[in-house]
């Protein structure tokens, strides 16, 4: 059996709302020609509460796959709530973190159930069926990231005997995130599936969960702006028979990210070297306007701040050809210096106390207070002695 693996198509995204739509149309009807049954693991809709244009636009789409003869069909649906399945078509969904809502609210992916558009395979097994071959879903829909780990053991999902087990989850995996340690992790997914799908993040990616594969198809619509959506968009499809999986892109909006790095630079040279990537950019041809993140770090001359590198006028001069988005994150020279002592104090094995002596002594001498004793203050300020503190320093102004 074909299982095609499709996630986040934020219908509704408002800022790109066309590039949503378009895309999500071309990756399910090319993925309804490729696969007998569809997998969509979270995040369909841009907002828990869409908007009825958005809605429309979803029902219409889901119906024009209902005319296709499926190859497989949904033979059993078990859930946990008492749902029955409303829903023929062996199109497979669950709600993403986007979608969440209370338990006693319907989510956007519930109201595609009660039209009967998916089978909602939230806290849930669907089992499908093509000549006689069994493949068995079970949904895990996005929760907070905090709550994660609690609420998979909770629901403690269980393979189902002789089928083809594949469990959809729609979170956050800390093995892709380095920064975080918080969520959930592949050492935490439930055991004894043959296939792990996850939406949520959107690069695409491909893993192994105890020697299975872990499929990760990304969004189909560029909506982070991270260097990690430059690649391009689409969807999987798996084959159980070999146990492979193809990726099949479709046309999408052009994302290109770039980062410039600057040392003690005038804001001027900030603006000339924007533009200047901006114009090496767009010197190549884009069947529409590419979306352009420039991510500007380092720092800049002494005497400026970030706010002096004002980068509105470039979004705006260029705004006809690209949608530009511009990132600056810059450090003073001073900041740096103050950066480059903490670290060589630290490096020098310097206590805390040691080093907060230091820093204050250097402020107390810019501020032309040479001769008060910084390390008498500074124990003064940390025993929360502040009077006594404040009155040493009046004696040092009567001076």
């Amino acid at each position: 059996m074909k299982i095609a693996i499709l996630s986040d198509f934020h219908l509704g995204y408002e800022r790109f709302a066309q590039d949503a739509s378009e895309q999500a149309v071309a990756a399910l009807q090319l993925a309804a020609e490729k696969a007998d049954a569809l997998l969509l693991p979270g995040d369909l809709f841009d907002s828990r509460i869409p908007k009825p244009e958005t809605l429309s636009q979803a029902f219409s789409l889901f119906r024009s796959l209902g005319g296709k003869k499926w190859g497989a069909r949904v033979a059993d649906f078990k859930a946990r709530d008492g749902r029955s399945c409303t829903c023929a078509l062996p199109i497979i969904a669950i709600h993403g973190t986007h979608e969440m809502r209370p338990k006693e609210l319907a989510n956007p992916i519930s109201v595609l159930e009660a039209g009967g558009f998916v089978v909602n395979a939230q806290s849930a097994t669907v089992i499908i069926e093509k000549g006689g071959e069994k493949v068995a879903i079970f949904g895990f829909g996005g929760v907070p990231e905090k709550r994660a780990k609690d609420a998979l053991e909770a629901l403690s999902p269980k393979p189902v005997p002789g089928a083809f087990n594949i469990f959809a989850f729609h979170q956050s995996l800390s093995d892709f995130i380095s920064a975080r340690t918080d969520l959930l992790s592949i050492e935490d997914l439930p055991q004894g599936f043959d296939l792990y799908v996850c939406g949520h993040m959107h690069r695409r990616t491909e893993a192994k969960v105890g020697g299975k594969p872990l499929l990760i198809p990304g969004s189909t619509v560029v909506t982070q702006l991270k260097e990690d959506e430059a690649e391009g968009k689409g969807f999987f499809v798996f084959d159980t028979a070999t146990k492979s999986q193809e990726f099949f892109g479709i046309t999408s909006r052009p994302f290109i990210f770039r980062e410039l790095e600057f040392d003690s630079a005038a804001p001027e040279d900030v603006e000339k070297a924007a533009r200047a990537a901006l114009d090496q950019v767009l010197s190549q041809k884009f069947p529409k306007p590419p979306i352009i993140r420039l991510r500007l770090r380092g720092s800049l001359r002494k005497g400026f701040s970030a706010s002096d590198a004002s980068l509105a006028r470039i979004q705006d001069d260029y705004a006809v050809r690209a949608f530009v988005s511009i990132d600056k994150s810059f450090a003073s020279e001073e900041l740096k210096d103050k950066i480059a002592r903490i670290r060589s104090l630290r490096e020098k094995s310097v206590s805390i106390r040691e080093l907060g002596i230091e820093l204050l002594r250097e402020k107390l001498k810019a501020a032309g207070f040479a001769g008060m004793d910084a390390a008498y203050l500074f124990d003064l300020f940390s025993s929360e002695k502040k009077e006594a503190a404040a009155a040493a320093l009046e004696e040092l102004l009567k001076d």
